[in-house]
């Protein structure tokens, strides 16, 4: 899986899904227009792959076949000599199979932790504008 960043203002809550870390703080840095407040720093961390336990099905669904068949009216062995090889690459399709199942079904689960955690500043984004026509200070007195 191809690691992906996001973003937080509190470390606490993040928010996006970047290829980048730059990419997340140069988001980071765009939102922070939106924001009333101005927060003490931008958090980038990476997401933490969600394992969403698709693999290592291949003994259970080989089990239930043969329950399965010795249940039904069929006679004879079946699945009894299935090798380590054979078993993995059955394991390997269930795996493939399981998350496209759930990736066409909209039924991966997001990451909702992260790691690597770097602390950027935020830019001093405040400025007074001064007429130019005014001078910025006065003398005491002046009215």
């Amino acid at each position: 899986m191809i690691p992906t960043f996001g973003y937080s203002f509190d470390r606490d809550t993040f928010n996006g899904n970047f290829p980048t870390r730059k990419a997340a703080l140069d988001a980071a840095l765009q939102a922070l227009g939106n924001r009333s407040d101005v927060p003490e720093g931008i958090f980038v961390g990476q997401w933490i792959e969600v394992n969403p336990q698709t693999s290592d099905h291949s003994d259970m669904v080989l089990d239930a076949m043969r329950d399965r068949w010795q249940a039904s009216s069929q006679s004879g062995e079946f699945l009894n000599h299935v090798n380590e090889h054979d078993a993995a690459d059955l394991d390997q399709t269930i795996n493939q199979c399981l998350r496209e199942w759930l990736a066409k079904h909209n039924l991966v689960p997001t990451a909702t932790k992260v790691r690597g955690v770097s602390e950027y500043p935020v830019p001093n984004v405040h400025h007074v504008d001064t007429p130019k026509h005014e001078r910025e200070t006065s003398f005491m007195g002046e009215a």
